[in-house]
């Protein structure tokens, strides 16, 4: 099933914890992203050459993920990414409250499993609540 996606923040842990980029394709705020590296753009040249030029993100896997997006943007256009805190997501399976997660493509998580990690997928934080397959859930980004 696919969520309709919306950035929802519960808690920033104090300070956000975001940083900018480019969208690659259209993004919807709630969806999950990583910073994709399918370019010869994106290239930190030097010690003090960051800009927000370098970074470019797509519709995170399974296996990628760095953050949510934090509001809708068009492809090509600057895209803020939570990168810590707790956020309301959609389950895509039964989700225990403490429980390690994994993103399950762009829009969901599903509980992490050892048969999951054996193929290279990881946590990308833990449940805060119980959430029964299609339902939502808190989650801790960043906290495994």
């Amino acid at each position: 099933m696919a969520f309709t996606t919306q950035y929802v923040p519960v808690a920033d842990g104090g300070v956000p914890r975001t940083i900018t980029g480019y969208a690659m394709e259209a993004l919807s705020g709630g969806q999950f992203v990583f910073c994709s590296g399918g370019t010869a753009a994106v290239n930190i040249s030097g010690l003090t050459s960051f800009t927000a030029n370098d970074l470019i993100f797509a519709k995170a896997s399974g296996l990628y993920f760095n953050g949510i997006a934090t509001h809708n943007a068009a492809s090509g256009a600057l895209l803020t990414v939570a990168t810590a805190g707790m956020f309301i997501v959609g389950a895509e399976g039964t989700v225990v409250g403490g429980g390690p997660v994994i993103a399950n493509g762009a829009d969901g998580v599903v509980p992490y499993t050892a048969a999951l990690g054996s193929i290279g997928l990881q946590a990308i934080g833990r449940a805060l609540t119980y959430a029964g397959s299609e339902g939502y859930c808190v989650i801790q980004v960043g906290q495994v």
